[in-house]
């Protein structure tokens, strides 16, 4: 690849863009973009040409679209483009942690968020029945059953669809199996009490000769076939049931009959003294009285107790029973996908190799406060589980300080830093595996720093350099944030040149590059300052911070220029002059000390507050979309809020009361204006815009200048005329 050639037309936001780059020249090529540019656009359009999909204006969708890429004069291929998108983090909530190229993950992960999705929503079903949030349910029943929830499903489908009239139905899960019950329950006395309570209920149902018989019919049954003759009309129809002679012929009826029955057992004189005996072990603990009140109401629940485990297995089971329909919908859907999900997993093994290829990288380069693995190679191979991450927290010595997460426990507690490192892992394995292609390969890279650390950040850096000494291999670099811009351009060096390094202009007409920032600004400045009137004004903020830096606040030469950044009368025991009467001789007099010059200039005499006045003036009379650098945006800048200052004062009745204002000024003033102006709200938007805008602009240093070159300069030029219009 020599040249690629874009043309582009009403692609997601870009009016026109036609542009070629040179990679013979630089392998690499660098664009600074400000929010709202292209940038993104721009990589979703290539990312459309990689997936052979159609691009669009998203808001003007009536607009002709056209887009063209040429390599060499040729058509650009799919496979030879690869657009790395900077991390979502919303979207990332919806994949999965499996370890799979590109291709196989977007389709595991397809499957994979419908089967979730529906999943998720039969849980909600199960809710009020156990009293549990949704994700707890999945992990008590897990727990409980010792399988995986789909398994489960499999497993126990059967069972689940034989249970025609679901039991327990008024029983909340959670109000028996919450931590003080359970513990309660554990109790050996109570325990005891329980084997004697269930030994007398037996024995009273096996000697009652009218209705039941242990573990043939018992109160259950008996409340299910009613159940089921009501439901299906048995008694409407004129039949009836004849109970051991006793000729039952409605519903009524044979409701009243098992009431009785289950009375008679209930009320024995012996059976109650041991309820009460429960009882009062249960009004001993003034936390169990919720749970007390339960089972006095549900006492036929008392002979589940000798079997905890049965009977939370028995209460899942008819709690599912109860959405039998949604259970099997959701069964179902994990069957037809079953076979579409295996096929993955087969396929996802084989790039094992190259996964472990991927960590070694990642280990070697990023630095994370935890280890990242790769999950039990034995469990991937017999359990048919594809490959997944496992992050592994360490806060101590030993392992009991230490835990691993993986599979839906990882999912939950994702942070936006392990989702970093799942975004790289993913990002390094694209990489690593077209590097084996052999093939021309356009690297798209959309911000993909933002939001790291620094250090992180300069080895997501180094790691693009090394990439970059592929043959074949090129890249496009964009980026809004101008810290990130300097890095690239500085440490990928030779990789980019002159040639290679590009900053945007929006136009009415479309999107233009234009040759980006040759060096670092500073240096600029102090060499040309006596020649540019520009950079002589950009020195202002700079000097004056080094002067902050080097020698402090109550320096003579710091107030002096801290004067020409805000409106200030004169002070006249530390010898420093109005804002309005400071020549460009004192300042350069400044300059040629700090920097150890001798230049001088021509206009000595001239006040420094009309020169900035007057180039603002000049840079607002240049044509719309014509692009102007860092100086011209500090110029425009000092102008905006001196001119602001210079009305609000002007309009405020005590003139002097900002004389002795040391702090942010600006703001100081504006409230002194609101309090005397409130109803002058279109004003006071203007002044808001001016103390939000040209706050950090002003007060320069070589390690923060972002802000302002993130300022679009329409956005300068139209708050400098609203001022001037005050």
């Amino acid at each position: 690849m020599n040249e690629i050639e874009f043309h582009l037309e009403n692609c997601y936001g870009i009016r026109k863009l036609k542009h070629k780059f040179n990679f013979s020249d630089s392998k690499a090529h660098l664009v600074y973009a400000t929010n709202g540019a292209m940038k993104t656009s721009f990589a979703l359009t290539l990312e459309d040409i990689a997936l052979g999909k159609a691009s669009k204006d998203r808001i003007f969708s009536t607009r002709v679209n056209h887009r063209e890429v040429k390599v060499d004069g040729r058509d650009i291929l799919s496979d030879e483009i690869f657009v790395i998108q900077r991390m979502k983090t919303s979207e990332f909530k919806e994949v999965s942690t499996i370890l799979a190229n590109e291709n196989l993950k977007k389709t595991y992960d397809s499957i994979n968020s419908k089967l979730i999705e529906s999943k998720n929503d039969f849980l909600k079903l199960l809710q009020p029945l156990f009293g549990l949030k949704p994700n707890m349910i999945e992990k008590e029943i897990e727990t409980i059953y010792r399988l995986d929830l789909f398994k489960f499903f499999t497993t126990y489908e059967n069972q689940i669809n034989e249970i025609k009239e679901p039991i327990y139905a008024n029983i909340v899960y959670d109000e028996i199996f919450n931590d003080k019950a359970l513990k309660f329950l554990e109790n050996k006395d109570f325990k005891s009490k329980i084997k004697e309570y269930i030994t007398v209920y037996d024995k009273l149902v096996n000697e009652n000769n009218s209705l039941f018989m242990k573990g043939t019919f018992n109160h259950y049954n008996a409340d299910t076939i009613t159940k089921s003759l009501k439901d299906n009309n048995f008694f409407s129809a004129q039949h009836k049931v004849k109970i051991k002679e006793q000729e039952i012929n409605n519903a009524q009826e044979l409701e009243e009959l098992i009431k009785a029955e289950k009375d008679k057992v209930l009320s024995n004189p012996e059976l109650t003294s041991i309820f009460n005996e429960i009882d009062k072990l249960l009004n001993s603990n003034a936390e169990l009285r919720k749970f007390r009140s339960y089972v006095e109401n549900n006492q036929e629940i008392i002979k589940e107790f000798v079997d905890l485990l049965n009977f939370k297995k028995k209460l899942i089971l008819n709690y599912i029973a109860q959405q039998i329909n949604a259970f099997n919908v959701l069964n179902q859907l994990q069957k037809d996908t079953a076979e579409q999900r295996n096929q993955i997993i087969v396929e996802a093994k084989k790039e094992q190799e190259d996964w472990k290829n991927v960590l070694e990288i990642f280990k070697r380069r990023f630095t994370v406060p935890f280890k990242v693995k790769i999950k039990n190679q034995e469990d991937v191979i017999l359990n048919n589980e594809p490959a997944s991450l496992l992050f592994e927290y360490s806060d101590g010595i030993g392992p009991e300080n230490s835990k691993e997460l993986g599979g839906s426990e990882l999912q939950l507690s994702l942070s936006t830093g392990e989702q970093r490192v799942f975004y790289l892992l993913n990002i390094i394995f694209q990489i690593e595996t077209r590097r084996k292609l052999d093939k021309n390969q356009l690297v798209i890279v959309d911000d993909i720093a933002d939001s790291f650390d620094y250090k992180n950040k300069y080895a997501i850096i180094e790691y693009l350099k090394d990439v970059l000494d592929e043959p074949k291999f090129c890249m496009i670099i964009l980026t809004h944030n101008f810290d990130f811009y300097k890095t690239i351009k500085a440490r990928l060096g030779t990789k980019i040149n002159y040639q290679g390094n590009w900053v945007t202009v929006k136009k009415a007409t479309g999107i233009e590059f234009e040759i980006g920032e040759r060096r670092d600004v500073f240096p600029a400045l102090r060499n040309n300052y006596d020649s540019c009137e520009f950079t002589f004004i950009a020195c202002i903020p700079f000097v004056r911070n080094l002067l902050e830096f080097t020698i402090g606040s109550e320096n003579k030469d710091y107030l002096t220029l801290t004067s020409l950044l805000h409106v200030k009368p004169a002070r006249a025991v530390e010898g420093i002059k109005s804002t309005n009467d400071i020549t460009i001789q004192e300042v350069l007099e400044i300059f040629n000390q700090l920097f150890n010059q001798t230049k001088t200039k021509a206009n000595g005499a001239d006040n420094v507050f009309d020169l900035i006045i007057s180039k603002a003036d000049e840079i607002l009379g240049m044509e719309d979309g014509q692009s102007f650098d860092i100086k011209r945006k500090i110029c425009l800048s000092l102008a905006i809020r001196l001119k602001a200052e210079e009305f609000m004062l002007s309009k405020i009745t005590d003139a002097n009361f900002h004389s002795n204002i040391l702090n942010k000024q600006t703001g100081v003033i504006v409230e002194k204006y609101r309090k005397e102006n409130e109803t002058e709200l279109e004003i006071l938007g203007v002044l808001d815009r001016v103390n939000l805008m040209t706050a950090e602009n002003i007060h320069l240093n070589s390690f923060m200048y972002e802000p302002l070159m993130d300022l679009t300069d329409d956005h300068l030029k139209t708050l400098y005329s609203d001022v001037k219009a005050l």
